[in-house]
C-alpha cells in the first residue's frame, strides 16, 4: 500500500514537473516571435510580395491530336539539278523567264534546239529545283513563277535585242521578264532597255556638240538684244 501511494505520487510530480517545463518552453518561444505588423506595413508587405507566375507548355505541346510535321529533305536527283541550275544562273549575264503554254515534248525540243543554235541555254525545271537553286540569292521572290508552267533561258551575254526577235517565233512560250546585271526587269522594261542600247552613242554626242556653240552664243548675246530692244522702245516712246 505504501509503494503504490509513493508510486502515485511520484507520478503526479512529474506531470506537474512536465507541464510545468512545457509552459515555460511555450513562454520561451511566444518570446521570440515578432509581433504583427501594423496594417499599413502589413498592407505593404502584401503589396511588395513577388509574383511567380508558374511556367505554361505551349498549347502544340500540350494537345494530344498535334502531330510534328519533319521537313522533307529534298530527293538526290533534285539536289543535283539544282546545282547544275546554280552554276549556269551564276555563269550567265542573263536570265530570261519564259511562260509556257501546252507543248508537246516536240515543241520543247524545238524550241531548245533553235535557242542553242544562238548560244542559248533552255531549261524547263520544277519548282522544287528552282526553291533549291534560288534559296540562297536575293531572287528568292520568283518562285512564284513557278506556280504555272515556266521555263527558264540563260544568256552568256547581254544581248536583249537577240533575244526578243526570237521571242517572237515563239507562240507557246512567251517572255515575261529577265534579270539583267541583277536587276529584276519586266518585259516592258527590257524593252525600253533594248531601245537606249540600240541608240547611236556617237549620233547624240555629235549632235550635242552641234547644239553647244549655238546655245552659248544665245546665252551671250542675251542681254545684248534685250538692251537694244528696250531702247528701241525708248526712241518710239520719244519719237
Amino acid at each position: 500500500m505504501l509503494v503504490k501511494h509513493l508510486s502515485n505520487r511520484l507520478y503526479l510530480s512529474n506531470c506537474v514537473r512536465t507541464i510545468h517545463l512545457s509552459c515555460q518552453l511555450q513562454k520561451y518561444v511566444q518570446t521570440r516571435n515578432p509581433k504583427d505588423p501594423h496594417y499599413d506595413r502589413k498592407r505593404m508587405i502584401e503589396i511588395c510580395k513577388p509574383i511567380f507566375i508558374p511556367k505554361k507548355l505551349p498549347d502544340w505541346e500540350t494537345c494530344s491530336k498535334v502531330t510534328i510535321v519533319e521537313e522533307e529533305k529534298a530527293h538526290p536527283y533534285e539536289m543535283i539539278l539544282a546545282k547544275e541550275l546554280k552554276q549556269n544562273w551564276d555563269s550567265s549575264e542573263m536570265i530570261m523567264f519564259y511562260h509556257l503554254f501546252s507543248l508537246t515534248d516536240r515543241q520543247k525540243r524545238d524550241i531548245r534546239n533553235m535557242f542553242y543554235k544562238e548560244n542559248l541555254f533552255f531549261h524547263i525545271c520544277s519548282p522544287e529545283v528552282v526553291k533549291l537553286a534560288v534559296q540562297d540569292t536575293p531572287f528568292t521572290s520568283i518562285q512564284h513563277l513557278f506556280e504555272s508552267n515556266t521555263a527558264l533561258l540563260f544568256s552568256p551575254d547581254k544581248d536583249i535585242d537577240k533575244i526578243l526577235q526570237l521571242s517572237k517565233t515563239t507562240p507557246n512560250a512567251i517572255l515575261m521578264a529577265g534579270i539583267v546585271e541583277n536587276k529584276f526587269l519586266s518585259r516592258t522594261q527590257l524593252q525600253k532597255l533594248n531601245d537606249v542600247l540600240k541608240t547611236d552613242g556617237h549620233q547624240v554626242l555629235a549632235q550635242f556638240f552641234d547644239s553647244v556653240p549655238s546655245h552659248i552664243v544665245g546665252t551671250i548675246s542675251h542681254h545684248q538684244q534685250m538692251l537694244t530692244h528696250l531702247l528701241s522702245q525708248v526712241t518710239n516712246i520719244k519719237n
